[in-house]
């Protein structure tokens, strides 16, 4: 029977672990593309990008440890603050490359 329950399940951190290898492969993509691709604009979307993967990958990192107590820290002082902030960088770094690609199409 498969358990489905968050708590329990397998899946929670097979999910949060394969979540972690595909920022990885999301990483060595965009820094390819960085070393390919020519042009001040392609260079800047493609570094903001790729430390947009950077801090996914942190996020998702953190989140496989959970609170992170049995690193010694506890729940007033735990992991998931740094996960929260890891997304909130990682959805900066989007809005400011969105900003910048529109303001260059306006020229």
């Amino acid at each position: 029977m498969l358990d489905f329950n968050y708590d329990t399940s397998i899946f929670n951190p097979a999910l949060k672990i394969d979540i972690a290898l595909i920022y990885i492969f999301v990483i060595l993509l965009y820094y390819k593309a960085y070393k390919a691709f020519e042009g001040a604009l392609n260079k800047d979307l493609l570094k903001i990008l790729l430390f947009v993967g950077v801090f996914g990958f942190l996020s998702a990192l953190t989140s496989c440890f959970g609170h992170g107590t049995e690193f010694g820290f506890n729940d007033e002082f735990s992991l998931k603050w740094f996960e929260s902030l890891f997304y909130i960088v990682q959805a900066s770094l989007f809005i400011y490359g969105g900003y910048k690609l529109n303001m260059s199409t306006k020229k």
